[in-house]
C-alpha cells in the first residue's frame, strides 16, 4: 500500500473514529469522576489534540509490504502501548489524572477506543474487498 493510500484511508478514517470515541469517552470518565466540573469553549480542542496524538503514531503500522499475521499483532501491540504511554504522560504532567481508578478507567477508555477504531476500520475494508470482489466477479463474466 502507498503511504497516500495508507495515510487517507487508515490515519484520517482512524482520527475521526477517535475523536467521536474520545469526546464519548470523555463525558462518561467526566461524569464519573467530576461530575460538576464545567468547560469553556477550550475544552473542544482536547478530543482533537488528542486524536492527533493516537493518529501520528499509526505511521508505526505501515509497511509497504504485507505482513504477517505475526508481525501485525505485534505492530498493533507497540501502537497500543505507545498511545497508552503518550495520553497518559500528557495527562499527568498536566496534572488532569487525579488518582489511579482515573488512570485505570481511562486506559482501558484508550483500549475500548483502539478496539471500535479497528472494527471500524475492519469494516471498511471488508466493503472495499467486497466491492472489489464484486466488480471482478462481473469482470471475469
Amino acid at each position: 500500500m502507498e503511504i497516500k493510500t495508507f495515510f487517507f484511508k487508515k490515519v484520517v478514517i482512524s482520527f475521526f473514529v477517535t475523536v467521536t470515541c474520545i469526546v464519548l469517552a470523555m463525558a462518561l470518565v467526566g461524569l464519573i469522576f467530576d461530575p460538576d466540573v464545567r468547560f469553556g469553549y477550550e475544552a473542544f480542542f482536547s478530543p482533537l489534540i488528542f486524536g492527533l496524538i493516537t493518529s501520528l503514531p499509526l505511521f508505526i503500522k505501515y509497511s509497504k509490504h504485507e505482513l504477517s499475521i505475526g508481525q501485525s499483532l505485534l505492530r498493533d501491540g507497540i501502537y497500543l502501548l505507545l498511545i497508552e504511554l503518550l495520553i497518559l504522560s500528557v495527562l499527568y504532567f498536566n496534572q488532569i489524572l487525579t488518582s489511579l481508578s482515573m488512570a485505570l478507567s481511562l486506559a482501558f477508555s484508550i483500549f475500548i477506543i483502539n478496539v471500535t477504531v479497528k472494527i471500524v476500520l475492519w469494516i471498511n475494508d471488508k466493503k472495499t474487498a467486497d466491492e472489489f470482489n464484486k466488480a471482478l466477479k462481473v469482470y471475469q463474466k
